[in-house]
């Protein structure tokens, strides 16, 4: 009975979220990587659709803030970014990411502390447009050409 007491007053005071994923129609703001620092560029390996350390990981950190920022891209195409926002005196660093989920530039996406997004399928759709000589390996095969002539 305690631990349920317990839970129920963590859960009332918003120390555990109850969702972890929230969308926001338009969107959280995006922050502008020109007025921070640059710190790192990493490559990682966040699909396996595509061969390889495919993302492209740039750290940033605000000047004169207690923020530190990465951006998420793959081949130019940026789809999220993970914010890290130092707590004031004994509260903890605030970690999320928000995600652009269809390419239209709005990241409606957020994630909380601990959910790991994978690139959207948009992202992945135009890499291989910008790369036809590969192949997605997930992609289905669309069966014969419709309008292609019939042989008997």
């Amino acid at each position: 009975m305690r631990r349920l007491v317990a839970l129920s007053i963590l859960l009332a005071s918003g120390f555990i979220p109850l969702e972890a994923v929230e969308i926001k129609k338009d969107g959280w703001l995006f922050p502008n990587p020109t007025r921070a620092e640059k710190k790192a560029i990493r490559s990682k390996d966040y699909t396996d659709r595509i061969p390889g350390p495919e993302t492209l990981v740039k750290i940033y950190k605000k000047k004169n803030e207690d923020v530190a920022f990465e951006t998420f891209e793959i081949d130019g195409e940026v789809y999220a970014c993970q914010f890290h926002i130092k707590g004031k005196e004994w509260q903890p660093t605030t970690v999320y990411v928000i995600v652009d989920m269809d390419g239209d530039g709005v990241y409606e996406t957020k994630y909380s502390a601990g959910e790991s997004p994978t690139p959207p399928e948009w992202v992945i759709q135009r890499y291989y447009r910008k790369h036809p000589d590969q192949k997605d390996p997930d992609q289905k095969d669309p069966g014969p050409d419709p309008g292609a002539p019939r042989t008997q």
